[in-house]
């Protein structure tokens, strides 16, 4: 009867360091998934590598035009990605950090 409190401590804790962080990491993911639909990394790499031209212009301008324009989207794409990334794990040490913050602010 006593560990009742100690159970629902634990809960907290596990809640709180657990769940919450695998939250934020689901979200991250499904925007991640999402920015996929929207962007369309895996199918500009694969053009890129292929040299598929842009607009079906096959002489080498075409082909040069597109190889830069999908080589720029590839890399923007990526960088885009290490942002929502970056973003995803921050907001998780913000929230284990965020206890600690509220406690330095009451002092």
């Amino acid at each position: 009867m006593w560990l009742t409190p100690i159970n629902e401590l634990g809960r907290f804790l596990v809640w709180f360091f657990a769940i919450v962080p695998a939250k934020i990491l689901a979200s991250t993911k499904s925007f991640l998934l999402t920015a996929e639909d929207i962007l369309q990394f895996g199918a500009n790499l694969r053009l890129w590598l292929a040299l598929e031209p842009l607009f079906g212009d096959y002489n080498w301008r075409g082909r040069l035009i597109g190889f830069l324009f999908r080589g720029f989207r590839v890399m923007a794409t990526l960088l885009v990605y290490l942002i929502i990334s970056v973003i995803g794990l921050i907001a998780i040490l913000v929230w284990w950090v965020l206890p600690w913050l509220i406690f330095t602010m009451l002092k």
